[in-house]
């Protein structure tokens, strides 16, 4: 099954309170998953912070719910059905969502928690669409994504230069790409770019022992958007590796590869022979911190739940 989003667990935590008894955080988790039939593949689903995906779903059911009034905490991390709760459950409709925003309190939760109002609604729906699709992302979740939107943008801003290098500032700049991927020493001679003469197609090469013993062959392709590699270009840095008696090589293009050109990489049976296009390339320097730097650092807090259960 897939994994109901938050406000799809108001209904089934309801449901298991409607007997009256109080229950920790963690026994209403466990209840509801075994109400709902969460399969392994649902629990196995894990967050950015670490956190199952599931738990942190169902907190927030229950923590929207008592916001609502539909829920009472009646000691830390301790919760039971309020009268009005109970009247819910009671009469058989589906708790969802627009259930909970009848209630004023929960209008008032939602109004303190929303976005900035200096911020338009075109703008929200650009930059941080999450943001307004309050029924569907919980706080932990809009706050992942966001984090993945601005990823997003700075990788696509990575690909742009890229595409702005000439095609000698680009194979300048691999060297240190593939230094970055842990490919590479720190003897004087390393990320040593090749002559024009008799290199047989060969742009770098990056030592990977301090005696020089072992080492990565670069080719590096700065085409335009649409021109592709194909795999007559493949086939002779392929050929290149071979005279050279390499073990590994790495071709790199701003562009793609065709797949005739992932297939003579695929069936290479002597050495390895690696393809990474103008896209994988710029989430890989986004990743191993090429080309980009810290703009500033958030410290973001979530609850303890397991210390509030213990007491």
């Amino acid at each position: 099954m897939t994994l109901p989003q938050w406000h799809g667990f108001v209904d089934p935590v309801l449901r298991i309170m409607s007997d009256g008894e109080i229950r920790r955080n963690a026994e209403i988790r466990n209840a509801v998953a075994e109400r709902t039939h969460l399969s392994e593949e649902d629990m196995g689903e894990i967050m950015s912070s670490g956190e199952a995906r599931w738990a942190n779903r169902i907190n927030w059911a229950v923590f929207d719910s008592m916001k609502a009034g539909l829920l009472v905490r009646e000691a830390r991390g301790q919760y039971k059905i309020s009268g009005e709760g109970l009247r819910r459950a009671s009469n058989g409709s589906p708790i969802t969502y627009q259930t909970l925003t009848e209630y004023e309190s929960y209008r008032q939760y939602q109004a303190k928690s929303s976005a900035p109002k200096t911020v338009s609604a075109a703008a929200l729906q650009t930059i941080r669409p999450e943001l307004t699709a309050g029924a569907d992302s919980d706080p932990s979740e809009a706050l992942e994504q966001s984090a993945s939107q601005l990823n997003q943008v700075v990788i696509d801003e990575i690909y742009r230069n890229l595409m702005e290098l000439s095609p000698d500032a680009f194979e300048r700049l691999i060297p240190f790409v593939v230094k970055a991927l842990g490919y590479g020493t720190d003897r004087e001679d390393n990320l040593k770019p090749t002559q024009r003469s008799g290199d047989k197609g060969i742009d770098g090469i990056v030592w990977q022992d301090a005696l020089g013993f072992d080492r990565v062959y670069l080719q590096a392709k700065r085409y335009s958007e649409g021109n592709n590699v194909g795999a007559p270009e493949v086939q002779a840095f392929s050929g290149a590796l071979g005279q050279f008696r390499a073990t590994k090589g790495i071709f790199i293009t701003t562009s793609t590869f065709t797949t005739g050109a992932r297939a003579v990489a695929r069936d290479t049976a002597h050495y390895t022979l690696i393809l990474i296009d103008g896209q994988r390339l710029a989430s890989l320097m986004f990743e191993y911190g090429v080309g980009v730097q810290v703009d500033r650092t958030v410290v973001v807090k979530k609850l303890d739940q397991d210390f509030f259960d213990s007491f």
